[in-house]
């Protein structure tokens, strides 16, 4: 063992002990299932099965054999964790054990204790070392099942005799006490960067998840058993890898709306209460941030690092996350959301936004740190941020330098998304972008237009986002976010999406598109009468400005916002662009009278296979076709747009509804259709390719929602079934009335009711003298059946 300044390095593990690991039969899925079914058949809740079977009664045996193998190599834990094959088979005890028993995470951590240091810098002991953290924390069951009778007896004396092994809370403590001296070298360090990450989550009480989708079921991360066939084997897993499929539009999708966020969730049932964790986190913080300075210095620097960068951000969130205000009110909302209360709207701090949605870049909302917090010192101390100066000295730079690199822009973008209302007004107005000129140069820059994204989507009020988007209008007429080689449709996307929110400068958004377009094009043809006009006088160049903006077309937009390309080679492929159809989506958000057309541009502009493609692409169905058909499809332009669509794809509604995307958007287009004829129609064509539809589940699906087989059976008692359906829906039964009128089911039109009440203030009747009043008081489902059946039947 080599000793250098408190760095300590076990020596090599024995070959032996590593054969034996690969060589034990450890499966992590079947593992989960064994105790699963065991937990029940403890609890009484498990299905009732024969008296034969006695393998039911046992005890997991996967899980008794991970217990075994790690009482038989707890002395060697620190070795094979620095082992490329060894660490692999540590890991796999660590996942398989440590959720079940505390006590072997105390021996895991036990057995690391003094080589900390050694394994936060190694590149496969620092794996090994943030599975033990992470685990520890999270328990899957209530109780130890290392101190049941078919455990280890070594394990089962742990349990009884408590002063064996340290505490949990006293084994965190010392990988704080480890590593807090050198956290200078090791924020810095790619793999212990790494290890601090999830040091801070524990001492926070939080779990970061990796994927941008979010894990509700724990096991769902336990579970991914990539690499265990091949350690049964006893030979390490397949470097090869599996050709990855070229998309342009799901790599753009993914950069953009995943760009400086990582997603942290609550840890439930915690072995140790984070708040034991409040001191230590709080002194670990001012640790790892070093002293205050007034200027900028290594603090700045570090927040550019590819390391120490991502650290920061985690730090700020962990600090924001782990305070008693924000646990209380995000575990309440969780705990809403699960039992599915959906009355949680996003209006302010105090609740929880919209549900996130990865197709559509739509992040869930995150808690926000309170004036005064840990979470506020750290923010100001990274941008030297100066309470009560009227003018910051450095902040603004600091704000300006972040935005423009890499790493320091995805810190900001954080900064932005966590901070108050006040902090958040005053950060806009420290770093610019209030201005037209700085947003001007804020988004022609490669890296800080993410920046100016992030803030067109954590604007906190109706009037901050209408001061905004007329300063972003102007960057979207000069064409600069228009123009695909650009890249910056980023910027349509998310003023799109803040003026369908706040119901403001919707008109002002298209003009802006159709401006930008415009001024793309005029920029690929420019000419010299071009250039002569840019010299008239303003007053002319106001007239020129009006007069583009009437002559082009917004349906003309639309095809090229969504900019579909077919692969050359294979012409059922195509790509989207991300962007632009997150955009057309929003804009189909807006006043349904500005959306009429958007709605042309998309039916009426684009050919029926491309459509058809855009209904299996998954992107395109979730913006273009969910667009459509989950709008106010009551009102006339759109009901009469999702007519036009069934019409325009007819004889293709079968192939989409075969399809694994497509028939979503056929379940959709039946429910959103106005007129029970209408579906009908749509229901017609499904029933003649009805031997396609039951070949698969999706097709099967579609019939049950369409009621296919009822329809072919009996069309009467089909309608009838539709419309008790919809018997609770006003407006269906509205519409339904008129189109089977008769003399006594006819409905009046919205115009005459209302000057019907203006006659009865007057003159205290609402009916003309002489004529019988229309009503609808005798009007039945039944009679509404009766009627539709004798209409339409042939």
């Amino acid at each position: 063992m080599a000793t250098s300044s408190g760095y300590h390095r076990p020596r090599r593990p024995a070959s032996e002990t590593i054969t034996y690991l690969r060589g034990l039969p450890l499966d992590i899925r079947q593992a989960h299932e064994e105790v699963t079914e065991f937990l029940l058949k403890s609890n009484g809740r498990a299905a009732p099965v024969d008296d034969d079977d006695d393998d039911f009664d046992s005890f997991p045996q996967t899980l008794a054999a991970a217990f075994s193998a790690l009482d038989e190599v707890k002395g060697e834990i620190a070795s094979l964790a620095g082992d490329e094959y060894g660490s692999q088979s540590i890991e796999l005890l660590t996942q398989i054990a440590v959720p079940y028993s505390e006590i072997a995470a105390r021996i895991l951590l036990h057995a690391c204790s003094g080589y900390y240091l050694h394994l936060a810098t190694h590149r496969y002991g620092s794996h090994v070392l943030q599975s033990i953290l992470e685990l520890s924390m999270s328990p899957l069951s209530q109780q130890d099942l290392a101190s049941q009778e078919e455990a280890p007896p070594s394990l089962r004396d742990y349990a009884q005799d408590e002063g064996s092994l340290p505490s949990l809370y006293d084994l965190i403590m010392g990988v704080v006490d480890e590593l807090a001296p050198h956290s200078s070298d090791l924020v810095v360090h790619l793999c212990g960067s790494h290890v601090l990450r999830t040091l801070l989550c524990v001492l926070g009480g939080v779990n970061l998840v990796a994927s941008h989708h979010h894990h509700d079921n724990y096991h769902k991360g336990l579970l991914d058993t990539t690499g265990a066939a091949a350690l049964l084997r006893g030979r390490p897993k397949s470097k090869k890898k599996k050709k990855k499929k070229h998309n342009s539009a799901d790599e753009s999708s993914s950069a953009l709306h995943t760009s400086g966020t990582m997603t942290i969730t609550y840890l439930q049932n915690s072995r140790i209460d984070p708040t034991q964790f409040s001191s230590t986190l709080e002194s670990f913080t001012h640790t790892l941030l070093g002293q205050d300075s007034e200027e900028p210095g290594e603090l700045q620097q570090l927040a550019c690092h590819a390391s120490a960068g991502p650290l920061l951000m985690v730090l700020i969130r962990v600090l924001t996350y782990s305070s008693d205000s924000a646990r209380k009110e995000w575990l309440e909302v969780e705990k809403n959301t699960a039992a599915g209360d959906k009355t949680t709207n996003h209006v302010d701090n105090t609740t929880i936004a919209a549900i996130a949605d990865s197709r559509l870049g739509i992040m869930r909302s995150e808690p926000r740190f309170e004036k005064g917090s840990l979470a506020h010192m750290v923010v100001k101390q990274i941008l030297c941020w100066k309470e009560g100066h009227q003018k910051q000295k450095h902040a603004g730079d600091v704000i300006y330098g972040l935005s423009g690199e890499p790493r320091g822009s995805r810190l900001l973008e954080t900064i932005l998304r966590l901070s108050p209302n006040e902090f958040y007004d005053e950060l806009l107005e420290c770093g610019d972008f209030l201005s037209p000129t700085s947003l001007q140069e804020y988004v022609a820059h490669d890296v800080s237009n993410f920046v100016v994204q992030t803030i067109l989507t954590t604007v906190r009020s109706k009037e901050q986002a209408e001061t905004i988007l007329k300063i972003i209008e102007k960057v979207i007429a000069s064409g600069l976010a228009i123009d695909p080689k650009k890249k910056r449709r980023g910027i349509v996307w998310r003023a799109t999406e803040l003026a369908a929110k706040y119901r403001v400068e919707q008109d002002a958004v298209l003009k802006a598109i159709r401006l930008g377009f415009l001024s793309v094009n005029a920029s690929q043809d420019e000419s010299v009468d071009q250039k002569v006009a840019e010299e008239e006088t303003s007053n002319k160049k106001k007239k020129k400005q009006r007069k583009k903006a009437s002559a082009v077309e917004l349906k003309d937009c639309i095809p090229l916002l969504i900019d579909l390309r077919r692969d050359p080679v294979d012409d059922q492929k195509i790509t989207i662009d991300a962007a632009g159809s997150r955009s057309v989506y929003h804009m189909l958000r807006f006043s349904p009278r500005l959306c009429q057309e958007v709605l042309q541009g998309i039916i009426q502009e684009m050919s029926v296979e491309d459509l058809v493609s855009i209904a299996k692409d998954g992107l395109g169905s979730r913006c273009i076709m969910d667009g459509i058909l989950d709008g106010p499809v009551k009102t006339p332009i759109f009901a009469e747009a999702v007519k036009e669509l069934r019409v325009k794809l007819s004889g293709h509604w079968t192939s989409l509804a075969s399809d694994r995307v497509g028939h979503h958007s056929v379940k959709k287009l039946f429910k959103a259709l106005p007129k029970i004829d209408d579906k009908a129609k749509l229901v017609e064509e499904l029933v003649s390719g009805g031997n396609r539809l039951r070949g698969n589940a999706m097709g099967r699906s579609v019939m049950d929602a369409c009621a296919v087989d009822q329809y072919r059976e009996n069309r009467k008692d089909w309608r009838q079934k539709i419309v008790k359906t919809a018997t609770n829906d006003k407006d269906f039964l509205a519409e339904a009335i008129p189109e089977t009128s008769t003399e006594h089911t006819e409905v009046e039109e919205p115009k005459k009711a209302k000057r019907k009440r203006r006659r009865k203030k007057e003159d205290g009747s609402g009916e003309k003298p002489g004529k019988t009043p229309k009503t609808t008081a005798g009007i039945t489902v039944d009679s509404i059946i009766d009627v539709l059946s004798t209409t339409t039947k042939s």
